[in-house]
């Protein structure tokens, strides 16, 4: 059995030779390699010039390719992805948004499926019932003159264009950013498809992206956070100077030192405006007296202080709450506007409603003494102020 099967063996394998070099010879290997050379490039579809004429002057980082799946078989680039630095609307910073396209499908590594309209018909349909629930923002619209089909999907955050050229499915998304995204996105994705043809992959073409002359940067919507010029109150009416004088018996009272002031609109380019009345109001109040048989002169200095008038009252609350904080004015003071405290200084902060004011009273920094009598009298004053503000 052993002889007989040593004689059988070459003959089989004679036999055999013939079959397996045909085989060998004639096995299909240029396919994958007609596939690869027919693969979309992601940065082709999407490339860094079109970006450069769409956000004119603005710096613009390529983040490279991302390329597909091995399991898809020869690897090509997949999507692509670029940073734009635009001007935010409310500082004087850039901030970065984003700029990709992502091929969904091609027929080269999708064959065997459904045909590629019926493939973006199926993608359409699953986005708009995404847009039905009504717990999510997303807005869906047809546009026409991309490819051979595509829609608009609008979110809170960007803008995609899905569109199919010929048996290429993909997808050019923009990062919200002003009324030029939603145009710039569609100028992207027609890019896109003119780049495409069926049958033969990426192809050079000759149409020009629309250039902007510029940049447009978003109006700042936000409210303001301090209120209009017209409700600051005038510092020297809060206190006249008959007042201060009944106050401060004996003393001379000189006159009012006023202190103009801006409030500033705070965005990218910060507007200030001019307040029409003072919000400071300054008096100094002294006389000479005896003292260890020297003739001296007592001083104390009166001011008044609007030092804020907030748009809404939670920030006049919270404002402040950090004016206390800051100097320390660990005293409340009852019976003043909608709330008050004394620091060590002699000064009442006063809240009423949108405004707050202090009111202080100098002198007596190193007499203890005139110190008490400072603050006996900062309490009389800012009742007065604090009964004049509305």
């Amino acid at each position: 059995m052993l002889a007989r099967s040593v004689l059988v063996t070459p003959l089989l394998l004679a036999l055999a030779g013939p079959a397996l070099a045909q085989t060998t010879t004639t096995t299909p290997a240029t396919e994958p390699a007609t596939a690869a050379g027919r693969a979309p490039d992601a940065c082709r579809l999407l490339p860094q010039a079109d970006l450069e004429a769409l956000f004119p002057g603005r710096p613009i980082t390529a983040k490279g390719p991302t390329l597909s799946p091995i399991s898809r078989g020869p690897q090509y680039a997949e999507s692509c992805m670029y940073s734009v630095k635009l001007p935010s609307p409310t500082s004087k910073l850039d901030h970065a948004r984003f700029a990709s396209v992502t091929v969904i499908r091609w027929d080269g590594v999708a064959r065997g499926r459904e045909t590629p309209a019926q493939a973006f018909a199926s993608i359409k349909a699953t986005r708009e019932k995404v847009a039905a629930d009504p717990k999510i923002t997303l807005k869906l619209e047809p546009v026409s003159g991309i490819g051979d089909e595509a829609f608009q999907e609008t979110n809170s955050s960007s803008v995609v264009i899905r569109a199919r050229k010929d048996d290429l499915i993909y997808a050019v998304s923009l990062d919200l950013y002003s009324e030029q995204t939603a145009p710039n996105a569609l100028a992207l994705a027609k890019q896109a498809a003119a780049r495409w043809q069926g049958g033969t992959g990426m192809v050079d073409t000759t149409l020009q992206v629309a250039t902007n002359s510029a940049v447009t940067v978003p109006t700042d919507t936000r409210p303001s956070s301090v209120a209009p010029v017209e409700q600051w109150p005038d510092a020297c009416a809060l206190l006249t100077p008959e007042e201060i004088k009944a106050t401060f018996p004996g003393m001379t009272i000189g006159d009012a030192r006023k202190l103009m002031g801006k409030i500033t609109h705070e965005s990218r380019e910060n507007r200030q405006e001019a307040l029409p009345n003072p919000i400071g109001c300054q008096f100094d109040a002294k006389r000479t007296v005896e003292k260890d048989g020297k003739r001296t002169i007592e001083l104390n200095q009166i001011q008044v202080s609007v030092r804020n008038v907030a748009a809404n009252e939670d920030l006049s609350k919270r404002w402040f709450q950090s004016a206390i904080k800051v100097s320390e004015a660990k005293t409340p003071v009852a019976g003043l506007g909608d709330e008050a405290a004394l620091d060590i200084m002699n000064r009442i902060h006063i809240r009423k409603g949108l405004t707050t004011v202090e009111v202080r009273v100098s002198g007596g920094e190193r007499d203890q003494a005139l110190h008490d009598q400072a603050k006996q009298r900062v309490g009389e004053l800012a009742k007065i102020v604090a009964a004049r503000l509305k």
